[in-house]
């Protein structure tokens, strides 16, 4: 049986608080902890990726613009910036959605062909937060 992303992300913060102590250092917040382990995780899909994979030359009408772009664009009413914001939203929304579902590297390997770089970090600090509160939830750290 498989294990999930939740119990993979606990056993990695342990190992990581054993060698700490075995080194005589003192573990840093469980949030940076799990920040480290959510790092590490995102970084694995990228090993997982097939060799050649396209994942920085996405369809033009997939691509989201970053808010720097969305905020410059003022020949633009708040309306049509609001909506980018929206979609923007939606699809971070749906990719920890996948990533608490099923795993963290297929949700990274979405967001990657998506080319939008503003995505894939917000995708790690939404996954940090998500992951640190569902642990404390449980117990488990």
């Amino acid at each position: 049986m498989e294990k999930t992303e939740l119990e993979l992300i606990k056993e990695r913060i342990q190992v990581k608080k054993e060698q700490l102590a075995q080194q005589g250092l003192s573990a840093p917040e469980e949030k940076e902890l799990v920040a480290e382990t959510i790092d590490e995780r995102m970084e694995d899909s990228l090993k997982e990726m097939p060799p050649g994979m396209d994942v920085v030359k996405p369809d033009a009408e997939m691509k989201v613009p970053f808010p720097s772009q969305i905020v410059s664009q003022t020949d633009k009413d708040d309306e049509s910036t609001d909506s980018v914001i929206e979609e923007a939203n939606i699809k971070l929304s749906e990719l920890v959605g996948i990533a608490m579902e099923e795993s963290i590297p297929k949700a990274v390997t979405m967001a990657l062909k998506s080319g939008n770089a503003f995505l894939i970090d917000k995708l790690r600090d939404s996954l940090v937060d998500k992951y640190y509160q569902e642990l404390k939830n449980k117990k488990l750290i």
